[in-house]
């Protein structure tokens, strides 16, 4: 194929990923119609991925067609890779790459005028303690996670991976439909190590890091962990209510950092209103009461899952604590081909901060429509909608 005009553009969106020390390994998801084009693909992540927080992309044009060409950005430019993990979905081909970069052929790939997550958070660290300022870490957070949609976007990975049957009746069958949810590793690892050069300004703190399931409780590893000024405790990552849906069937959960929450929450002080989730709070620990976030009524498919860090459960609530979680959503149909059907619309994945109203409104809160609508007429819209006698 011939390529008539190549455009070079520089990006400053805000991405993922940290750059590298000396070599940098970063392990990459990618879905593509066939094995070595999800290869390909995730390659070409790698590099997104460890170029830091801005990266820039090669587009390319043939004819009146615009792509992105990973090749173009990739080529003689990867020390080495291993495939973790490939399997087919109803997407294609998914693979799970680990993918050596070199100091030297980051520092060749970003534009010099780039600055890089690993830069940003080396020049925090070395300023002297009189330099910082709390008004300065959050700046820094809030630059990093920017808000839920793109916490969600950018830290985790949504694959449909398969469906099974259980029963099957002369006019219907039910079984389940697999949706894969991944940690985009380098995004948190990046997130961990900016966290861990926020110093606090005082005593008074809270602990931020990894989840893990310690007997029947499930907190912040202590030996995975950073003192941050508890001023900040609301500029962390936080609680992700999420609905996936394949067609018309939809599961219910709440991501948090590397843990999917079922009717459970991070206590914290505000919402503590016994001596014993107090308690809770100070210890960093996941309440497993519900709280007030939408319940979740997912189920986990613990064979198929990679939960390194533990689960523990209670009542309706519980913890999963890993890389992976699969998500099995109950489904019917009327034969095995109207369930192939619902496969191949894919799988759709929203937040789901407004609860059951969110079902049918969270179009209207999309970032590519916010500046055809009118928030006025969009609020008496949901008003008359919603309210009328």
């Amino acid at each position: 194929m011939k390529t008539s005009l190549q455009l070079i553009s520089f990006s400053l969106a805000l991405m993922i990923g940290s750059a590298a020390a000396a070599q940098t390994t970063v392990n990459v998801d990618a879905t593509a119609s066939t094995r070595d084009a999800a290869i390909e693909k995730a390659l070409g992540d790698a590099l997104v991925e460890a170029l830091g927080s801005h990266v820039f992309s090669v587009t390319t044009m043939t004819d009146d067609q615009f792509s992105t060409m990973s090749t173009s950005v990739t080529s003689g430019k990867i020390d080495d890779y291993e495939v973790l993990e490939e399997y087919e979905t109803f997407e294609g081909v998914h693979v799970r790459l680990a993918v050596d970069l070199s100091d030297q052929t980051l520092a060749s790939l970003a534009p010099k005028e780039v600055v890089t997550w690993d830069q940003k958070i080396e020049g925090t660290q070395a300023l002297d303690m009189a330099q910082r300022s709390i008004s300065d870490y959050r700046n820094a957070l809030d630059e990093f996670l920017v808000g839920p949609r793109h916490q969600l976007n950018a830290g985790y990975a949504f694959v449909l991976r398969s469906y099974d049957v259980d029963a099957v009746g002369s006019n219907s069958l039910s079984g389940h439909i697999y949706v894969d949810v991944s940690l985009n590793q380098s995004w948190w690892n990046t997130y961990y190590e900016l966290v861990s050069v926020l110093t606090p300004q005082g005593s008074d703190v809270v602990r931020e890091g990894r989840i893990k399931v310690f007997g029947d409780t499930a907190k912040v590893d202590p030996g995975y962990n950073s003192l941050v000024d508890k001023s900040l405790q609301y500029d962390l990552a936080h609680p992700l209510p999420v609905r996936v849906s394949v067609g018309n069937n939809v599961s219910r959960f709440i991501l948090y950092k590397n843990a999917l929450l079922l009717s459970a929450q991070p206590m914290t002080e505000d919402t503590a209103r016994t001596d014993y989730q107090r308690e809770q709070a100070r210890q960093a620990e996941i309440s497993m009461t519900k709280g007030n976030v939408p319940a979740g009524d997912a189920l986990v498919d613990r064979g198929k899952s990679a939960l390194g860090c533990g689960v523990v459960t209670a009542v309706n609530s519980a913890v999963y604590c890993g890389d992976r979680f699969t998500i099995k959503i109950p489904v019917e149909a009327r034969n095995e081909a109207e369930l192939i059907d619902t496969m191949r619309q894919g799988v759709k994945v929203e937040l789901d901060l407004y609860g059951s109203a969110c079902e049918n409104d969270c179009n209207i809160f999309e970032k590519d429509n916010e500046s055809e609508l009118d928030p006025n007429q969009l609020l008496k819209d949901f008003l008359d909608k919603n309210y009328r006698q």
